[in-house]
């Protein structure tokens, strides 16, 4: 947990919106079709409207947390992906983890995330499982270099996404790269479609949007 607490320290806290969000999605399962699609993830899936934007693919379900993290998502993956059955679930999740709470290595969140896949393919063998890389963020707004807390930088999440390619080679697991998507093509940030350095804006997720679906298109 943050470092200037003196309790429970190194174990995640659930917040009052998180507690919120959790029983949302708990209460959204008795509405659930079947053949349906789930994304997975923190705030940057809970503010995505991917219910209208992926509806040509089915039945589309936001599960969504903001300020979870993969420790906490693996925890709560029975009611957010399990119970929904879904056919496929996308899965967003990482740079949480780099803030100032956990502050976990890549690798520990890679193992998180290999669990989390892991368990889903178990109970759900027949799921198409997507893993969606991190998005880059804005460091002289959110690096640690800027904020002098946390680990997260750009250095530290192209990391993490090689722990993901490392310890999660499964050929059940679709890899979707969206890091990239938010660079220009001289290699540059796009840091015009991010709101405070960390979450995107409209523009940014269309550039998500246009990068999820050119891979799912094969493209």
């Amino acid at each position: 947990m943050r470092e200037n607490m003196k309790f429970d320290t190194n174990i995640y806290q659930l917040r009052e919106s998180v507690l919120k969000r959790m029983i949302q999605i708990i209460q959204q399962q008795r509405y659930v079709e079947d053949n349906n699609i789930v994304f997975y993830g923190d705030s940057i899936i809970e503010y995505y409207d991917v219910e209208h934007i992926f509806k040509s693919l089915g039945h589309v379900y936001n599960c969504g947390i903001g300020g979870i993290t993969s420790d906490m998502l693996l925890h709560f993956l029975d009611e957010g992906v399990i119970k929904y059955h879904p056919s496929q679930v996308y899965i967003f999740i990482g740079t949480n983890d780099l803030g100032n709470t956990v502050m976990a290595s890549p690798r520990d969140i890679a193992l998180n995330v290999k669990e989390m896949v892991e368990i889903i393919h178990y109970n759900l063998p027949k799921c198409q499982i997507h893993l969606i890389s991190p998005i880059p963020c804005v460091e002289k707004i959110h690096g640690y270099a800027s904020m002098h807390q946390g680990l997260r930088s750009n250095d530290i999440l192209n990391m993490l996404i090689s722990e993901y390619q490392r310890v999660i080679p499964y050929d059940y697991v679709d890899y979707i790269d969206v890091f990239s998507a938010l660079y220009d093509e001289h290699q540059k940030l796009r840091e015009d479609v991010f709101i405070d350095g960390l979450h995107i804006n409209e523009d940014g997720y269309a550039l998500l949007t246009e990068a999820i679906s050119k891979h799912l298109k094969g493209e």
